[in-house]
């Protein structure tokens, strides 16, 4: 796992960022010895952070080939990376497996199942609060000006243990959706759909009507990406919060429920074992593999799907290349429920942890390091943006895509190419709302027009997921006692109910939830929903 290739040697040196009066700030070029500030790694005269992370997501690229994005940022801090990267299918058990041995970690790390509170505990990861306010004024000046971050990153007991890539700022600009085939839309003369009976005409005339016209009935009508929980954004149909809120979801009363077991939600049950049974979903969409899933998607068998509003031009792209010219995705409105509302749940506000290792030799410099790429304007710039005259040029003081970016010679679209340079990285780094640390979600709409009016048209139907606070070590032990095998219940009587082995028994399904501690893990849920909104303690 470990890998020793060097980036490519810096020109000039630079320190990490001054600790000044905590506004974000550029940095100014200086000598090695102000950066090398206590014992650890060194290569070259240069120090040495070792990050261990899923490996870059453009799979042709690793971090280990000196991606230009990581030699700039190399050239301006100073420090050499010793990547400990895997593919993201092993990565996880990698990890996992190094951090039950507690040995030979390294400097920052990407935190298994979003659980720095576990880390915490066992003292696996360091504090940040000192170390920020000592070494990090970007870091602190982002979590003041947003408040609502900054409690979302802390543990119950207030302290701060880890950061997390930051989404406010690209959960409305890439929204995530059902997609549909509208140039098979228009080929039969149909309509967007927008309700369970809208959508389940659709999908049988795209089994029975021959839309990619190869004059064979093997289209697949539906093909829900992740499997089961890709169905669920379907939920909204019967106002059922399914998605990222998982059905636990507060009522008007702010009080917690468990949306799985109403009655509404068995209607939409029914309505996927209905469709499973005529085939206008994907036979084995439980089982099927990414691999397999975009294959059959670029092979223009593929009527509806559901992912990010930005793999809209890698789907098309995979149509033309298999010689489909007039493919065309769409993001459609929500499903609509009888009372005609529909919604989409936003994802974030963060996403995706990372601590630093209590066995880290020079915790000071992995934490200004990490000042630089996450918070400050020229580090953020660089891993959003990537390399300056290559992906994107300065106008008015701002980052511009460049017409090689937004057109690539080769057909990469503006995510595949930012990737391939090293930007957009599995790291921490920020796509906010609003300030300095916005500009890339914008700048990327504005390179798409399509997208930017996708992403426009569902707007008004996006919402937030159920906000919650990080666990207590109290109420991880009860997810673990009771949540996760009441999930576990929940996905395997949903997959049988679907698929047919099983006969829908909702009153058998709700009683063996609820026997499994339903209350348990709803009484976790409420403290965790008040402790966010700020509700006094019962």
């Amino acid at each position: 796992m470990r890998s020793r290739r060097p980036i490519a040697a810096a020109i000039a040196i630079a320190s990490i960022l001054t600790v000044g009066s905590g506004c974000r700030q550029e940095s100014p070029v200086k000598q090695p010895e102000d950066v090398i500030t206590s014992p650890g790694p060194v290569s070259g005269g240069k120090p040495v952070l070792r990050v261990a992370t899923n490996d870059n997501y453009f799979a042709g690229n690793s971090y280990t080939d000196q991606l230009p994005v990581w030699q700039e940022i190399e050239k301006r801090t100073g420090v050499q990376i010793d990547w400990e990267v895997l593919p993201r299918e092993q990565f996880g058990d990698s990890i996992r497996l190094r951090l039950s041995k507690g040995t030979d970690l390294p400097d920052i790390f990407y935190i298994p199942d979003s659980d720095p509170v576990t880390l915490a505990g066992k003292g696996t990861i360091v504090p940040l609060d000192d170390l920020i306010a000592a070494h990090a004024p970007n870091i602190a000046a982002f979590l003041r000006e947003n408040p609502e971050i900054d409690k979302k990153l802390r543990l119950a007991d207030g302290k701060l243990y880890a950061l997390a890539s930051v989404v406010t700022g690209v959960a409305y600009t890439d929204p995530y959706g059902l997609m549909i085939r509208k140039d098979w839309l228009d080929r039969l003369g149909l309509q967007e759909p927008s309700t369970l009976d809208e959508w389940y005409a659709v999908l049988k005339a795209f089994k029975e009507n021959d839309p990619n016209g190869n004059g064979l009935q093997d289209e697949i009508p539906l093909l829900p990406d992740l499997g089961l929980k890709g169905l669920k954004l379907f939920g909204s149909a019967v106002g059922g919060h399914l998605f990222y809120s998982d059905g636990f979801y507060p009522d008007a009363n702010g009080t917690v429920k468990y949306e799985w077991l109403e009655p509404e939600t068995k209607e939409l049950v029914e309505w996927w074992r209905n469709l499973y049974a005529e085939g206008l979903l994907a036979p084995d969409f439980l089982t099927k593999s990414m691999d397999s899933f975009l294959s059959e998607v670029s092979a223009g068998r593929v009527g509806a799907l559901n992912g990010f509003l930005n793999l809209r031009p890698k789907y098309e792209l995979g149509n033309r290349q298999a010689g489909d010219p007039h493919a065309e995705w769409v993001m459609t409105a929500p499903p609509k429920a009888k009372d005609g509302s529909g919604f989409y749940e936003i994802y974030g506000p963060v996403s995706s942890w990372f601590g630093i290792s209590s066995s880290s030799p020079n915790p000071e410099l992995a934490i200004r390091w990490l000042d630089y790429i996450y918070a400050s304007e020229e580090g953020s710039r660089i891993v959003n943006f990537g390399v300056e005259g290559l992906s994107y040029t300065m106008a008015d003081g701002k980052p511009r895509f460049t017409e090689y970016a937004t057109n690539h010679p080769d057909g990469l679209d503006l995510t595949r190419l930012l990737r391939s340079l090293g930007a957009m990285p599995t790291l921490p780094w920020i796509r906010a709302d609003k300030g300095p640390l916005s500009l890339q979600p914008q700048a990327m709409l504005e390179s798409d027009p399509v997208g930017a009016e996708l992403a426009n048209k569902v707007k008004p139907y996006l919402i937030p997921a159920i906000s919650l606070t990080l666990p207590t070590p109290e109420e991880k032990e009860t997810d673990a006692l009771y949540g996760a095998p009441l999930r576990a219940y929940v996905e395997s009587a949903l997959a049988r109910f679907i698929t047919g082995p099983e006969t829908i028994d909702w009153e058998r399904f709700n009683a063996t939830v609820v026997s499994l501690g339903l209350d348990r893990v709803l009484q976790a849920k409420q403290r965790q929903y008040d402790r966010h909104r700020g509700a006094p303690a019962p």
